[in-house]
């Protein structure tokens, strides 16, 4: 399977667009009434408006689609985002065997990562 693609489902489309377009830096690609097309680099991210809430989770086998974005500086970009009202999950970076990350969540509750890989 070549060049695999992210779905989210989200509460209200536009607020999410205002996010993922204005706060996170994604690309708006295609627009509908209905959906969203976006990009993070050649990445595809599509989106739809749900109608019911997703499932609270904790870190499992439960949870629901994420985005993990790849940073050079994590610290920098944590900075960045805490400054246009991203509240993060944790007080500070995490770390797994391939780097440090951070999560946090978007207007409708989703977990979505930043990832800073070890050289």
């Amino acid at each position: 399977m070549d060049n695999p693609s992210t779905l989210l489902v989200v509460h209200d489309l536009l607020v999410s667009r205002d996010f993922y377009v204005g706060i996170l830096g994604l690309t708006l690609v295609e627009e509908h009434e209905d959906s969203l097309k976006l990009k993070s680099g050649s990445h595809n991210v599509f989106m739809f408006q749900g109608t019911m809430e997703a499932i609270s989770y904790e870190h499992g086998y439960n949870s629901n689609s994420s985005l993990v974005l790849t940073v050079s500086n994590l610290d920098e970009k944590i900075n960045e985002l805490k400054s246009k009202g991203v509240v993060f999950i944790h007080k500070s970076p995490n770390e797994n065997r391939w780097g440090r990350y951070a999560a946090f969540k978007d207007p409708s509750g989703i977990v979505n990562e930043l990832m800073e890989f070890f050289t």
